[in-house]
């Protein structure tokens, strides 16, 4: 049918750790779980809330909502890693292209990250600004190949 109730709070989660979704965007995502049905008092809360309160406020609330599904409230690692496959994803499906997902991901290290994961990140280092004006057309298209093939590694989508 879809994705499990669990998976899509805990997706929630991560992508709040991976800064996809900012503190002021979390009661509009519960809200949305909440006309999808989910069931949580937490959740309600969450809910209820304005978009200009602050993380002190919002982030034990997020934290109540996780608890009540059973599940642990992620990581900063968990959340970098899940972008990164879901980056990859979006590549692998024609949603990002390579060059796009380098520059989201310019700034990141390695750490937590599995092989894969860092040798996709590593892929991605060649192309900053300040370096892809050197590549040759066809140096671009290879890399641009590299990263795709990478990404669909990563994602399963090969």
């Amino acid at each position: 049918m879809g994705v499990p109730e669990a998976e899509r709070v805990r997706l929630v989660a991560l992508r709040y750790r991976a800064g996809e979704l900012s503190t002021g965007e979390l009661p509009m995502a519960a809200a949305e779980l909440v006309a999808d049905g989910f069931d949580s008092s937490a959740l309600y809360d969450l809910a209820g809330r304005g978009r200009r309160e602050s993380a002190s406020e919002l982030e034990p609330l997020l934290r109540e909502v996780l608890d009540e599904f059973g599940l642990a409230y992620p990581g900063a690692v968990d959340g970098k890693r899940w972008l990164v496959r879901e980056l990859a994803a979006r590549v692998v499906a024609g949603g990002a292209t390579p060059a796009e997902l380098a520059a989201a991901v310019s700034d990141w290290d390695s750490e937590g990250l599995d092989q894969d994961e860092a040798a996709l990140l590593g892929l991605l280092a060649v192309h900053c600004d300040c370096c892809a004006g050197y590549l040759t057309a066809q140096q671009f298209r290879e890399w641009e190949a590299e990263v795709r093939a990478a990404a669909a590694a990563l994602s399963g989508g090969e």
